[in-house]
């Protein structure tokens, strides 16, 4: 779930909205950030941490340019350093820079074709580093091509920037997984494109000859940007350097969104494929109110914030009974969600939010809370409220029970640490320590999104792409080694 920005304003320098920006999708990613811009040679920046910490005493005169990358860092592979935080940079061919949200399943296996072929080497644990190399293989290749002296078709010439979309069909092709992808190629332009699935969000703005990518409208919100439009699965757009944009559909579209974003990753204020994000929120809340079976036991609703903000509000609103603030987060705490490992998440709960005993002391709460992963929130937080004074305790979660791991790169990839992998109901109640617990269902959460295809794998076990066993232990290795390199 990183997040991505990219940016193109021909005779600018782009440096402060890429900033401005990147400062907008900071919640997608804490673990690292960087910056790379263009203007005759890359300048880069990267590094641990967040991104006003990156720039704390950069001058941004030393990064000038009409055209850059920036990222926010959230590692579900690699170990956790500095060295595997985007964008990454090659200088061949054309002098290529990439940035990428998703996660690659055959990442193993494609590192291993690379190395066959002799002449390219994957040097971080990066599944983003190993995409840039695919691409750049494929772009090499037709080069290759020309240089030879065999004849091309003239739709493959670079003059119309044709060499750029067979390379990047070839990367849809080859690599499986999800991947959201901008990349900046030396003198040419900008180029996006995204998987045949659709699984992170790829949106653009555009403003005359300015034009940008990001993970979430509420980038461009930002620095200015009417949202256009949403990449289409299977899609990719090049702006070149004189701001004119290219379209075309690579591969057929097979759309499965990621749900998780409407649920916990997108801010509210964000767009994704159509749907406000707060509107799908506060039909959560509806939904989970129009099965609540316990409204006349309750006296007061809290969120767990700030995710499950909206979809708290509307259930209060539906059951009638009065919406407080009685869990309060802590605006200099990040989200534990997205912290390296477990012991780092156990300790950032307890400073993370703050507790009213004025409105908790004796009273019977409703807690929103915007889905159950770990347990390790929700039971932290069951134990605060009862400190505070709580009379009883009703969990409801706006999302259905997680019990399959994501392979699409949500910090869900370790099923041993998933609370509702071998839990039921009951047991689950039993194991966050509430007096009551209610998810919601796997059709109303549909409903909220209806007329959109969903990837609600990490529900239902039904993935959109082919996932074998070892690709998922694959997978559950990585990040349990990322784990392990935090600690």
């Amino acid at each position: 779930m990183c997040g991505i920005l990219g940016l193109i304003d021909p005779g600018q320098a782009v440096v402060s909205e890429l900033y401005r920006g990147g400062l907008a999708l900071q919640h997608r990613g804490q673990d690292g950030a960087g910056l790379v811009v263009f203007d005759s040679r890359f300048h880069r920046l990267s590094g641990l941490g967040l991104l006003s910490e990156l720039f704390r005493f950069k001058d941004p005169k030393n990064y000038p340019g009409s055209l850059g990358l920036v990222q926010l860092r959230y590692a579900t592979a690699g170990e956790g350093s500095a060295e595997e935080v985007q964008p990454f940079v090659l200088s061949f061919p054309n002098g290529l820079a990439l940035i990428h949200n998703g996660n690659l399943t055959n990442d193993a296996s494609l590192r291993k074709l690379l190395e066959q072929r002799g002449y390219r080497r994957v040097n971080s644990l990066s599944d983003s580093e190993t995409l840039l190399h695919v691409y750049a293989d494929a772009l090499t290749r037709q080069r290759a091509l020309e240089l030879s002296g065999l004849p091309r078709l003239p739709e493959s010439a670079p003059e119309n920037n044709e060499d750029l979309f067979e390379a990047a069909r070839l990367t849809m092709m080859t690599c499986q997984g999800a991947f959201s992808v901008v990349m900046l190629i030396a003198d040419r332009g900008l180029l996006a494109f995204r998987d045949p699935h659709g699984i992170r969000p790829l949106c653009m703005g555009r403003q005359g000859q300015k034009v940008a990518f990001a993970s979430e409208s509420v980038a461009l919100d930002v620095i200015g940007l009417p949202l256009e439009r949403d990449l289409l699965p299977g899609e990719a757009v090049f702006v070149d350097m004189q701001g004119n944009v290219h379209c075309r559909q690579l591969i057929p579209a097979r759309p499965a969104h990621c749900v998780f974003e409407y649920i916990y990753l997108a801010r509210p204020e964000s767009v994704i494929d159509g749907h406000s994000v707060s509107a799908v929120r506060e039909r959560l809340g509806q939904c989970l109110a129009s099965r609540c079976t316990t409204a006349n036991e309750l006296q007061v609703v809290f969120d767990v914030p700030s995710s499950a903000e909206d979809a708290a509000i509307s259930f209060a609103r539906e059951v009638d009974l009065p919406y407080r603030k009685g869990i309060r987060k802590n605006p200099y705490s990040q989200r534990s969600f997205i912290a390296a490992n477990q012991a780092l998440r156990a300790g950032m709960v307890g400073t993370k939010f703050l507790f009213e005993k004025r409105v908790i002391d004796q009273q019977a709460v409703a807690v929103i809370d915007d889905s159950i992963v770990r347990g390790t929130t929700a039971r932290r937080l069951v134990e605060s409220l009862r400190q505070k004074g709580a009379w009883r305790v009703y969990f409801f979660s706006a999302s259905p029970p997680v019990r399959h791991t994501c392979v699409y790169g949500i910090d869900m990839a370790v099923s041993s640490e998933l609370a509702a992998s071998t839990r039921n109901l009951e047991e689950m109640t039993h194991e966050i320590g509430v007096d009551h617990l209610q998810y919601q269902t796997l059709a109303d959460l549909e409903d909220c999104l209806q007329g959109l295809p969903l990837c609600t794998a990490c529900f239902s076990g039904n993935y959109p792409t082919a996932v074998d066993a070892e690709e998922l232990e694959d997978i559950g290795r990585a990040r349990a080694k990322v784990s392990a390199g935090a600690a």
